[in-house]
């Protein structure tokens, strides 16, 4: 019989949820809205190519383990271009994402995340991620009514899941021993071994409903090992009121 959780920590992506309609020049075309100033008189369509080519020579950096903050990402491309704007680099990014796409809730995710509370279950979110920590809390109050204990995102440690320090670093924050906690993420190698080796239990979470673009990550990998693997929430819930005190 598996142990009750103190704690459940979250992946974001395609568990918490998922980004429909991604349209990065429409998210580039509200930013420019607010341009102080363009003396080279740069269009929405050249900013947002520079950017799509500066996220593809970063893309071996993030293969290796590491994360790259996208405040440096957005700091280069408009930089490069003489660009400035009349908002934050904070709320720059936000408005930029938001722009481009602004997300949904996964199935049941909000029910399921207010039956934790119920239980005295607490919550907290570890995603790989470029978008900085403040940006993914707030999205994640939008989108699921909902506040975490802790969001950690890899992009403000520079290293990415499955490094285990990542795990630590919420464990540390909960004041929590790895066997008091669950980890549920949809990719098998960042989730699952990086749980594993970090001591927390893994959940895999794999949604049928939902398109999800990284499921061929998971390709060819298996999981030795107790976990747990569900499709639906409701399994989750009843695994937890079927787990020792």
């Amino acid at each position: 019989m598996m142990r009750k959780p103190k704690m459940i920590l979250f992946d974001y992506a395609h568990t918490l949820a998922w980004e429909p309609d991604t349209d990065f020049l429409r998210g580039e075309e509200v930013v420019f809205r607010h341009i102080r100033e363009n003396p080279k008189g740069v269009t929405a369509q050249e900013a947002s190519a520079l950017g799509t080519r500066i996220w593809l020579e970063q893309r071996a950096a993030r293969h290796n383990g590491a994360e790259l903050h996208e405040h440096q990402q957005l700091r280069l491309k408009y930089d490069a271009l003489g660009l400035t704007f009349d908002l934050p680099m904070n709320e720059l990014e936000k408005l930029l994402w938001t722009a481009t796409t602004p997300g949904e809730a996964m199935p049941g995710v909000p029910d399921m995340l207010k039956a934790l509370q119920v239980r005295g279950i607490r919550t907290g979110v570890i995603s790989n991620l470029g978008w900085s920590q403040e940006a993914l809390t707030d999205r994640l109050t939008r989108l699921l009514g909902h506040t975490f204990e802790m969001v950690l995102v890899s992009s403000e440690y520079g290293i990415r899941k499955p490094h285990p320090l990542l795990f630590q670093v919420a464990l540390s924050r909960a004041g929590l021993e790895a066997q008091d906690v669950w980890f549920c993420g949809d990719q098998i190698e960042a989730d699952v071994y990086g749980a594993q080796g970090a001591g927390l239990f893994p959940v895999w979470y794999e949604c049928e409903s939902i398109p999800n673009g990284f499921a061929k990550k998971n390709e060819g990998l298996t999981i030795e090992g107790e976990h747990l693997h569900i499709h639906h929430w409701d399994v989750l819930l009843r695994a937890l009121d079927e787990c020792e005190a």
